[in-house]
């Protein structure tokens, strides 16, 4: 029995001498105040982190923004729009524009002849823009209160968004504003008018945003996304929100390490589309992997590593 319980001891203190054999030398003092580390690394090659785009960054601080989707609609800007109509009742002789055509102020969109004299006369253009409404055709009636044109300038167009009532004190004029279209396109604005009255068949208010020089994506009509930051604050730690991995329920951040890349478990605190806030776990000055953590989980999860080593996952 004693020779049994010797051999065992024996073989107890060969297995811790080949585990203090196996870990790096100097590894303790390497990870000296960054015990939140999780102690599993990854060695990644310079041409692996070149392919997969892999950036370090220092944490610092920076500005959270939390911003509100609303819905919104492109319109005509009324400002830059005129109807035109008949100055007397008449008969439409000729037509010379369509829907679409581009006019400049002065161009003659009919002639029409005087019910009452039988004297011909024309109307034209009141500005520089495009026909966005046609109402007439030759040989028919034109009245005084009849708008047989739609004039417009589209270089600008009103963006009219539909503001939900909890945030009404929040939106302010000149605030800015990025509207999206439906293809990802963008936008800016600024908020040029607050309506004062709540809408009965929304139950939302209006505020106006006049954007200039959009493209296609922004022509009236269209149904669009505004985008409001509503609140900003100044945070000790932000970083990108791709550099930010969770895993099993909690969030990590790879940090550059002797051999390559260890995983470190961090707390999150206020976020917004690209950035978030990091509470604890990094500290302002410290490198970690801003671009490309994705990969970096994937391949420690596929080698069968576990990413919360040292904290007893």
């Amino acid at each position: 029995m004693k020779f049994f319980i010797t051999i065992s001891f024996l073989l107890v203190a060969l297995a811790a001498a080949a585990q203090n054999e196996d870990t790096p030398r100097g590894s303790h003092d390497d990870h000296s105040g960054h015990d939140h580390d999780d102690g599993n690394e990854i060695s990644i090659s310079p041409d692996i982190a070149k392919k997969i785009g892999l950036e370090v960054a220092e944490a610092a601080g920076g500005t959270i923004s939390t911003s509100v989707i609303f819905p919104a609609e492109i319109k005509l800007n009324r400002d830059q729009a005129a109807a035109v109509s008949s100055r007397y009742s008449s008969i439409v002789q000729k037509v010379f524009v369509e829907i679409g055509d581009p006019v400049k102020k002065g161009d003659i969109l009919a002639t029409l002849e005087n019910h009452a004299t039988l004297a011909i006369y024309t109307i034209a253009a009141p500005l520089d823009g495009v026909v966005v409404a046609k109402a007439t055709s030759e040989g028919e009636a034109a009245g005084e209160d009849k708008v047989l044109f739609e004039i417009a300038d589209l270089s600008t167009v009103w963006a009219d968004i539909s503001i939900f009532p909890r945030f009404q004190h929040s939106i302010r004029k000149n605030m800015p504003v990025e509207f999206i279209a439906h293809d990802g396109h963008l936008a800016q604005g600024k908020v040029k008018y607050l309506s004062p009255l709540i809408s009965p068949e929304t139950r939302t208010f209006t505020a106006r945003c006049v954007l200039t020089g959009h493209d296609e994506d922004f022509t009236p009509g269209a149904f669009v996304r505004a985008s409001i930051t509503t609140h900003s604050t100044e945070v000790a730690v932000r970083i990108e929100r791709e550099a930010v991995q969770l895993v099993e329920g909690e969030y990590l951040v790879f940090v550059p390490s002797e051999h390559g890349y260890a995983s470190r478990t961090v707390q999150i605190g206020a976020g917004e589309e690209h950035f978030v806030e990091i509470t604890s776990g990094l500290e302002p000055g410290e490198s970690y992997v801003a671009k490309g953590a994705f990969s970096i989980k994937a391949e420690m999860i596929t080698s069968g590593m576990d990413p919360h080593a040292g904290h007893g996952h």
